[in-house]
């Protein structure tokens, strides 16, 4: 297995991945491996599947109100949309 070495990763940056390996249950290293194959090699979209889960996902939250209205009330409270 190769092994290569990151220089001049900032610190923002580097919080992200972990948050984000965090968030998948992932060590930063898989994070960052998943990211890498995920963008040099992706794999073809299953435009059925990706509908159904959409549809599943949306029954299960309900419907979100995006009137400017309510978005900038979100944002003025600092809460994110998803």
């Amino acid at each position: 297995m190769k092994r290569i070495t990151l220089h001049g990763m900032s610190s923002r940056l580097h919080r992200s991945l972990e948050e984000a390996a965090v968030r998948n249950g992932r060590s930063l290293n898989r994070e960052i491996l998943a990211r890498l194959e995920a963008s040099v090699c992706p794999r073809p979209v299953d435009v059925e599947t990706l509908l159904q889960r959409i549809e599943l996902r949306h029954a299960q939250i309900g419907p979100i109100d995006l009137s400017p209205e309510n978005v900038r009330r979100l944002r003025d409270e600092g809460r994110r949309l998803y």
